[in-house]
């Protein structure tokens, strides 16, 4: 027999709650505590919690009252971070459902960490009052999470009264209590495995002092719910969850059965469960889900789940109903309630008059369906129904709302319809930037540095914001065509040479061996082929041993084909996906690939319909690939957008939305005179935004171009997005620039690269392609004589906000963090920095105080704010404040915490 933990503990502990949380944890107590704060429990919901808001549903329980009200709820919001508890009720044996009649829906974390009510049920005690359970965790699970209650005593009144909400345990529950023969209550409380906390910072020793009770287990009560007392547990094997149930035998023994990875595991307890026998695998098959036992009336068991009572389904369906004489030794009948797909979750109760009533969802992110069923005893064993009142597939609810694609890192509220629909792509207007109208109350500044390309962190300014362009490295070109597949004519194309092209190719920097890598075209419409260096500027051809020295794809449309975009995926989950590719290969669609190494490559996988010279890249803090899909237009080349988290299924592209063009503010080159176009569009996160790099087409027009064999005019600029998608572009002069001048290697079709750039200890570093126009032969061309340059940036020196010899300030809007330092990144070395901290209300927080902060200058990309008596940010971390800097002579370009 198991041993009991020696641990009891009564409903009234919550003062000893904050000594559970680590001493070292790097998030503060008021965050962490956030769960052990009572929820308001919302019974008058408005319109946002209505079924044409919602986008999810997936069953909790349900419970019927002693005078015939049936109670369900059910989550939106996604099984997720954002999960929230949606009850409605019937009073017609579920024929017809009230609007969701009650909300339990958590305020989130300043910080942006959101808290979750995500699993729970509704029960009817012996005295007839109504319990509904649920669970309050950070991220869904911080390892510790709560399980609440409350209860009413009128739950059939037109208006229910509930009590206030009180904390029972850690952990949660899925499932009802039992009431056992001797009169208690036993409740099952699940504390999961530390595997499933999803907040970073508790994950490896949050509330390690809980280890030795992540398990299935069961509280009592013998005062009629007023405390519970922990008895004892069970730790399964191969644990998923738990949702363990207790069934009380009539030989006194319990029977617990839990849901585990393997199918459905039992264990049983000979002293009211205070000590609990070896878990094994249950005879009952199962797939791992949700199943729902009860004794009944007659003294039999009820059983549902998916498929039969020997059968273990790959899918969740064929919702069945069971029925044991015999203490769970043989099940009969089999009442088949719903055969559909994605039917899971059942819970239910069994009425007076001896009927059974069972709730489950259906489609949880699809059909987003909750479904009830009514039968009896002798449905369940004749297989069928065959009682007059008896009916399957009665619709309880349905959520119609379009998907809520979620909240942001940085507190930014995404529209329901994502990606964007409603673009413009005959507007020549600059694009739309939603969220530097409509922000957030509160910025979450978790996520790295925070720069000053825009004023979405700003509440008010006197300094002045100044724009800053790359510098060509003074070693230009640092890789120019070599060999003889770089410098010959491919012919497969036109007869141009002496081309080293990045066009979109991609340079990465490559952790598991230290090196930079560049993939990039030999010879124009060459093969794909790579370069290594230490430094940046230095680039030496490794022989790969595929098809000769450096290549690594040969010319050809089956080959390398046309214009390519590689990403090197130094995080990839499957070491076979690592380098990721996107090639043109006409008169075929573009072709997505992957290989470990750029030596093999898996089978490519078409994509949709577009123009040549499209690209791709990573938005991190949305997990998700973008595609940026070069299309025509009514301003010539623009681009369009598609996304999804897995690469090679990113390849639909038939749900590609407008995404922009080049604009009004783009300026025509005053010497050729035609209009801007958007030539690409390749995009990066770079700390806390995501970096885009617009190339605008300037002309000639190519019949020009090659009529006089001379390049284009391509140029980059910069845009800067929050989201992800809308892009604000304050500074429209060039921030790479095509020189023009005959002779020059980068005279004109200046290029970047996917991956965009390099952070290179103080420095950002962005390579590029020029074009010159002219082979070391003497021959001309509009494709001819490319190689590879670097352009170099202070480190987040995009913009900066400057004071001159008069005092200046700005003033952030509300943000919040749980680091304990702050940083910035200044140049004064002739003036100084000092910062100050506001509430929300503007008032200065001591000691955090203009006088007490340490005045900052000289120049550094990584300087320490300090104030005196005030080692760290503690006391005000995770509050909403203001950071107020106040600068005389310097540039500030960007603060973060950490």
């Amino acid at each position: 027999m198991l041993q009991p933990m020696k641990l009891c503990l009564a409903f009234l502990f919550l003062s000893s709650l904050s000594a559970v949380a680590q001493s070292d944890d790097a998030l503060p107590q008021s965050i962490l505590d956030l769960p052990l704060k009572p929820v308001f429990i919302n019974t008058n919901p408005g319109p946002e919690y209505s079924d044409e808001q919602r986008d999810y549903a997936m069953i909790i329980g349900a419970d019927r009252t002693p005078k015939g009200r049936i109670w369900a709820a059910w989550v939106s919001g996604g099984d997720s971070p954002r999960a929230y508890f949606v009850a409605a009720s019937s009073d017609d044996e579920g024929q017809t459902w009230s609007k969701p009649r009650l909300v339990i829906d958590p305020p989130d974390a300043p910080t942006g960490l959101e808290i979750s009510a995500l699993v729970g049920n509704f029960w009817t005690d012996p005295t007839g009052r109504l319990w509904l359970f649920y669970d309050q965790s950070l991220s869904m699970f911080d390892g510790r999470a709560g399980l609440w209650a409350i209860t009413c005593d009128n739950p059939d009144d037109d208006k229910p009264v509930w009590s206030e909400p009180r904390r029972i345990w850690h952990g949660m529950t899925l499932n009802k209590p039992t009431v056992l023969s001797n009169g208690e209550w036993m409740l099952p409380i699940s504390l999961w495995t530390r595997d499933r906390i999803g907040v970073a910072e508790l994950k490896e020793n949050g509330y390690s002092d809980l280890d030795e009770v992540r398990m299935a287990n069961v509280f009592v009560s013998t005062d009629k719910g007023s405390t519970w007392t922990r008895r004892g547990g069970v730790m399964f094997p191969h644990t998923n969850f738990d949702e363990h149930m207790v069934v009380e035998l009539k030989d006194k023994r319990l029977w617990m059965l839990a849901r585990t990875s393997k199918g459905i595991s039992e264990s049983f307890s000979s002293d009211q469960g205070r000590t609990w026998t070896e878990p094994q695998l249950s005879q009952i098959k199962n797939l791992s889900a949700r199943f729902f036992i009860r004794r009944l009336i007659s003294g039999n068991i009820v059983l549902i789940k998916n498929g039969g009572i020997d059968e273990t389904l790959k899918s969740r369906s064929h919702m069945t109903a069971f029925l044991s004489d015999d203490e769970g030794a043989t099940w009969k009948g089999g009442l088949l309630l719903d055969e559909r797909n994605g039917v899971s979750y059942p819970d239910g109760f069994q009425s007076p008059d001896g009927s059974i009533s069972i709730f489950h969802d259906r489609g949880r992110g699809s059909e987003r369906e909750i479904i009830m069923h009514r039968f009896t005893e002798a449905d369940i064993l004749a297989g069928k129904l065959v009682t007059p009142a008896s009916k399957t597939k009665m619709l309880v609810n349905k959520a119609t709302g379009p998907k809520i694609t979620g909240r942001l890192y940085n507190g930014i509220e995404l529209p329901t319809e994502w990606p964007p629909q409603n673009g413009d792509a005959k507007s020549y207007e600059p694009m739309p930037v939603p969220y530097l109208k409509d922000k957030p109350k509160v910025f979450p500044i978790q996520t790295k540095r925070q720069l000053f390309v825009d004023d979405f962190l700003i509440e008010k300014t006197d300094l002045k914001r100044t724009w800053h362009q790359a510098r060509k490295h003074e070693k230009n070109p640092v890789f120019k065509p070599e060999t003889k597949d770089e410098l010959e004519p491919v012919k497969l194309e036109g007869n141009d040479q002496a081309v080293c092209y990045l066009g979109h190719g991609g340079v990465f920097h490559d952790p598991k061996e230290n090196l930079y890598k560049m993939f990039y075209t030999a010879g124009w419409r060459g093969g794909l082929a790579m370069a290594t260096s230490k430094d940046l500027l230095t680039w030496t051809r490794p022989n790969m041993g595929t098809v000769g020295g450096n290549i690594l794809l040969p010319p050809g449309s089956a080959w390398a084909g046309g214009d390519n975009s590689v990403w090197l995926d130094v995080n990839a989950k499957d070491p076979m996906e690592r380098v990721k590719l996107l090639t043109d290969r006409r008169p075929l669609p573009h072709t997505l690939q992957t290989s470990p190494n750029g030596k093999v490559w898996s089978q490519g996988v078409n994509t949709g319909k577009a123009g040549d010279y499209c690209s791709f890249f990573y938005n991190p803090f949305r997990k998700v690939w973008c595609f940026s899909i070069k299309q025509g237009g009514t301003h010539g080349r623009n681009r369009w957008y598609s996304e999804n988290e897995d690469f090679i299924k990113g390849a639909d592209w038939s749900k590609s939305v407008f995404w922009c063009n080049a604009d009004k503010l783009d300026e025509p080159d005053a010497a050729i005179g035609d209009p801007a176009q958007l030539y690409s569009l390749n995009a990066v996160a770079y700390e806390s935004l995501m970096l885009g790099q617009f190339y605008i087409h300037l002309g000639p027009d190519n019949k020009v171009c090659n009529e006089g064999k001379f390049p284009k005019i391509t140029e980059i600029k910069l845009g800067f997005s929050r989201d992800g998608f809308h892009w604000d572009r304050p500074d429209r002069r060039a921030f790479i620039a095509a020189t023009r001048k005959e002779g020059d290697w980068d005279r004109a079709y200046i290029h970047g690269t996917t991956g965009v750039c390099i952070v290179k200890e103080d420095e950002i570093w962005f390579p590029y392609t020029g074009y010159s126009g002219i082979a070391p032969n003497g021959a001309g061309g509009m494709y001819t004589g490319a190689s590879v340059g670097m352009a170099v940036l202070r480190r987040d020196g995009f913009a900066s906000m400057d004071a001159g010899d008069q005092a200046g300030s700005l003033t952030t809007e509300p943000v919040a963090f749980t680091s304990r330092q702050l940083f910035v990144n200044v140049a004064a070395p002739k003036g100084e920095l000092r910062v100050e901290v506001l509430d929300e209300d503007g008032q200065v927080v001591a000691p955090y105080t203009l006088a007490n902060c340490k005045p900052i200058t000289g120049d550094s990309t990584q300087q320490l704010v300090e104030w005196k008596d005030a080692p760290t940010l503690d006391g005000v971390r995770g509050k909403p404040v203001k950071f107020r800097f106040h600068l005389t002579q310097g540039s500030l370009y960007s603060f973060w915490t950490k």
